[in-house]
């Protein structure tokens, strides 16, 4: 049984929640251990004391993972919300986002950023949602993610590929052109 004083059970659960909500990802009990120095003990009395307090957020757990999530309460209103989101248009930024996945990627978000000059979070956080781009883990830096296009958006342009888009060849070679002169230029001014 945890032996600390209650404010220090209410501190580790607001570690906990805290570095579910920065990290942004699912995390394993171990996890949790590891990053607050506690016993399984501390950390299942610190999930539940966050399980049964009431709010908009709320701790998911699967039994190995643990995940924040938009209590059963807002429901209604984060779908609204959603619905309103995904109503609106893409806009030119997402534009540039999606042509840069499509014949380029995948991408990092860093590359993103370079090809269309400005940063690229927020829109591609609004295609993700939307379920036009996915996040996957890169092979080749697995402190970053790749952007790819999903079947969805290949299926709502009416191609079974990103290589059957018009002119993808040619585009894609102007596009690498395009940065490897800027690239270029950049290194020239350092």
């Amino acid at each position: 049984m945890d032996q600390r004083p209650t404010t220090e059970n209410q501190q580790l659960a607001g570690q906990i929640e805290a570095l579910l909500f920065a990290l942004g990802r699912p995390l394993s009990r171990a996890e949790l251990q590891k990053h607050l120095d506690a016993d399984v003990g501390q950390i299942n009395e610190s999930i539940e004391r966050l399980r049964r307090r009431d709010g908009g957020i709320t701790v998911v757990d699967d039994g190995k993972m643990l995940e924040l999530r938009t209590g059963s309460d807002a429901a209604v209103l984060i779908e609204r919300v959603r619905r309103e989101e995904n109503s609106r248009e893409i806009g030119r930024a997402g534009l540039e986002a999606l042509t840069a996945v499509l014949y380029r990627g995948p991408l990092t978000r860093s590359e993103i950023d370079f090809i269309r000059g400005v940063n690229s979070s927020q829109t591609l956080r609004t295609l993700t949602m939307r379920g036009l781009v996915r996040r996957v883990q890169n092979p080749k830096d697995e402190r970053s993610y790749l952007y790819e296009p999903t079947t969805d958006l290949l299926g709502t342009l009416g191609v079974a590929s990103a290589k059957d888009l018009p002119d993808w060849e040619n585009v894609r070679e102007k596009l690498q052109k395009l940065e490897d002169a800027y690239r270029s230029r950049a290194e020239e001014q350092q």
